[in-house]
This record gives C-alpha cells, sequence and structure tokens, in this order.
C-alpha cells in the first residue's frame, strides 16, 4: 500500500550513486533476533523525472506498490517476516508512513562523512511517537519497517505537480531535522543520470529499547515497475540480516 510522503532527499542521494548498501545493526539485536517479524505495510515513493522536472507519481507509486506487495505475499516465506500489520485507521496511516520514511531518510542525507559512517547515525535516534503507539497497540516487541523509495523518467510534461510535491518534501525534510535535533541537514540535487532506480530501507524498532535496533538500505539501477528486479533487490536487502 502507497502512502502519498515523497521524499526528495532519497531521490536525490539514489540519482548520486548506485550499487550501494549500508548496515547498522546493535548488538543486542544481532545476539537476540528473532526469527520471524511482523511488518507493517511497506510505503512506496516514486517519481517521475521527465524534461529536467522531478515529482511524486501518485501512478507510479501505486504501481510500483502492487509490484512490491505482490512479491512479498507470494514469497513470504523466504523472508523473516511473521505477519503483516495492518492500520485501519487512514489518518494514522499517513502519519506513520510520514515518520517512517523521515525516519529511513536520517543516515542518507547528502554529508561527506561516507556511507558507512551514515548508516550508523540511525543508532541511538528515539523512535518517532506513531511507531511507538503503533507498536504499543498492537503488543509488538519487535516492528519491521520497510520502505521504497524510486524514480523513473516518463514522458511528458511533469510540471504541474511540482508544487505538491515540494510542500510534502519540504514537510518531510522538516521531521528529519527534528528527529535529528538539527544535527542532519537536506541538501537537494536535481542531477538524475540514470533511466530509473530504486532504493529499498529496512528497519527493526525494539520497542523496550525505544530505537532502531536494526538498518540496512539498498539502492541499484533497478526499474521499480520490474518484479524481477524487485525480487533480487529484495533478496539482497535480507541477506545479512541477522536470522537465527
Amino acid at each position: 500500500m502507497k502512502r502519498l510522503f515523497s521524499l526528495v532527499v532519497i531521490l536525490c542521494t539514489l540519482a548520486l550513486t548506485s550499487c550501494v548498501s549500508s548496515r547498522y545493526c546493535a548488538d543486542s539485536f544481532s545476539s537476540h533476533a528473532p526469527a520471524k517479524v511482523p511488518l507493517v505495510l511497506p510505503y512506496v515513493d516514486v517519481f517521475a523525472v521527465s524534461e529536467g522536472q522531478e515529482v511524486y507519481s501518485d501512478s507510479l507509486s501505486t504501481a510500483a506498490s502492487e509490484v512490491l506487495t505482490g512479491i512479498l505475499d507470494e514469497n513470504i516465506s523466504q523472508f523473516p517476516i511473521s505477519e503483516y500489520i495492518r492500520i485501519d485507521d487512514e489518518e494514522f496511516d499517513r502519519l506513520v508512513g510520514r515518520d517512517g520514511a523521515a525516519l529511513a531518510s536520517v543516515p542518507r542525507v547528502n554529508t561527506s562523512d561516507g556511507v558507512k559512517t551514515r548508516a550508523k547515525r540511525i543508532r541511538g535516534l528515539p523512535l518517532p511517537e506513531s511507531i511507538r503507539q503503533l507498536m504499543e497497540d498492537n503488543d509488538l516487541p519487535y516492528l519491521m519497517l520497510l520502505y521504497e523509495s524510486g524514480f523513473k523518467r516518463v514522458k511528458g510534461d511533469v510540471v504541474k505537480e511540482t508544487a505538491k510535491n515540494a510542500a510534502v518534501s519540504v514537510g518531510v525534510a522538516a521531521l528529519i531535522a527534528v528527529v535529528t535535533l538539527g544535527s542532519v541537514i537536506v541538501v537537494p540535487t536535481i542531477d538524475v543520470p540514470n533511466p530509473y532506480a530504486t532504493t529499498f530501507t529496512l528497519m527493526v524498532a525494539d520497542r523496550a529499547d525505544n530505537s532502531v535496533v536494526y538498518y540496512n538500505t539498498v539502492e541499484e539501477v533497478d526499474d521499480p515497475l520490474s518484479r524481477s528486479e524487485i525480487y533480487t533487490l529484495l533478496h539482497r536487502l535480507f541477506k545479512k540480516y541477522p536470522v537465527k
């Protein structure tokens, strides 16, 4: 299920790199990670790029979401997922999506400290209130969050959505600043050299520790609408997950 929370910083980062991954795993989680963890339905944001403009695309996000959830549904036994957590309240669902996207983006903004160091930036950050509430309401000691972002070049004019996209992006950038107490600054760019790209960010939230104890992100020059490419990238994402 898609959520309308565009994230320019993710697009900008993956536009500059490919075949990149970064990972953080708390010692406590690597030692006691359960074999299966509940997954809140994935959040998907895909941008359309055309004629020098890049804007959030509802249709591309919907299509990419269907590809991703279809793969997970058909192959769930191949992943360390125990069940899906579905949020019936639409407003709360949007809030979890926005907060999850901002949290996933904290280690990925454009800075000079290198990919591995950026991944560790998630360490010690408190969970957003919406995610804590979701875990408490469902009595979950751990919760898995999966966020997909990407872009795809399209034909035609996409300028009409620019104002909407910019407003949402500013909101997410503000959330990143709040989560990190202003220590992370979003540095946008519009350089998109590839025809498409996809990034997956996987996080595991620990309710008792009130933090993200596992974080992994992979990005590749993959088409977000290609089942075969997304299937391969998903397996790469989960490859180093600490399954016992």
